[in-house]
């Protein structure tokens, strides 16, 4: 099967983001990650516990902050 030059491969992103992909989204500090989190009231989901768990942030929620710091 050959696709033509018009067809456009949609790859869907996953609903959640780590700190770190936020922190090199945003250019700053996973320290700066978790503040701004925090003060925005975006809700993280928390996988495992203890040190060895993981803490997401979902997708649509940041960007919907990021929308509404746009000046």
């Amino acid at each position: 099967m050959t696709r033509s030059s018009n067809e456009v491969s949609v790859v869907a992103l996953p609903p959640y983001l780590s700190p770190n992909e936020l922190a090199e989204r945003w250019r700053c500090s996973r320290s700066s990650v978790d503040r701004i989190a925090q003060r925005a009231g975006l809700s993280r989901t928390f996988l495992g516990e203890g040190k060895n768990g993981i803490v997401r942030y979902m997708r649509k929620e940041v960007e919907a902050y990021e929308a509404s710091r746009r000046v």
